[in-house]
């Protein structure tokens, strides 16, 4: 099957057990979580049609529809088609959306090198404290957001069976990430260190500990999604993860609206 193919059937699986309401509009679906109004990532628009009849204008009005009805204070298209975003682009800069390009990665290869750190698979609750500490110390997060995004993490272990590998070091929780398999697909996600901790090759373990555990549960491939201009990609290169696609992900805040 086509890796590409495989991961956007994959991705809508665990969209449709962790949304609470899944809405199909001319170009797509949206996947809308009526419990965290607030988080982008789980409330959007993804287009998975042809796009050569779609201009900017009909997705915003689509977004428009499907989130206008007051509860949320954001508008999000993600786009996997590289060219008909690069189309798309001006028309939605031009209504003050801003692009957020995500890369998909796959793993192909060997870590350069091995980890260094000690892990431990735990639950969501034993979890939870590391997680609040990474949200408080986002520093593109309000801190009124730590708590009810923290919380709904424990969603994804009840939705979608999340596992979470804890890096620890002088006997502190200092960094985790979430795993989450089915069938012949798993995923590697959310992966967060502590600041006191960075440098220590916390990223590097929980993510090649997660990637061990997807393997032994028979995910014959491994996904991990990152931002396409910051450096953790670069991490997830030498650890294996070939770039894939690219989502462009075209995304309006009150702070973006002209």
């Amino acid at each position: 099957m086509d890796p590409l193919e495989a991961f956007t059937a994959f991705e809508g699986r665990l969209l449709r057990r962790l949304s609470t309401r899944v809405l199909p509009f001319g170009w797509g679906t949206a996947y809308l979580d009526d419990d965290v109004p607030s988080r982008y990532y789980a409330n959007f628009l993804r287009t998975e049609t042809d796009l050569s009849s779609a201009t900017a204008k009909d997705l915003i009005a689509a977004a428009d529809d499907i989130l206008g009805d007051g509860r949320y204070e954001h508008r999000l298209v993600i786009v996997r088609d590289e060219a008909a975003a690069e189309r798309l682009a001006p028309g939605f800069a031009a209504a003050g959306f801003a692009r957020a390009p995500e890369v998909v990665q796959l793993l192909r290869r060997a870590p350069d090198k091995p980890p260094t750190v000690a892990v431990d698979v735990v639950s969501f609750a034993e979890a939870r404290d590391v997680i609040l500490q990474t949200y408080l110390e986002d520093e593109h997060l309000p801190q009124s957001v730590a708590v009810p995004f923290t919380d709904h993490r424990a969603k994804y272990e009840t939705a979608v069976g999340a596992r979470f590998f804890v890096a620890h070091i002088d006997g502190e929780q200092a960094g985790l990430c979430e795993l989450y398999v089915d069938g012949d697909d798993a995923q590697v996600e959310n992966v967060g260190t502590l600041l006191r901790f960075r440098n220590r090759g916390v990223a590097r373990s929980v993510v090649l500990a997660a990637c061990e555990a997807a393997r032994a549960a028979g995910a014959i491939r491994i996904f991990i999604l990152a931002d396409d201009e910051d450096w953790p990609k670069q991490l997830y290169e030498r650890l294996g993860f070939d770039r894939l696609a690219t989502d462009v992900g075209f995304l309006r805040t009150p702070a973006t609206t002209p």
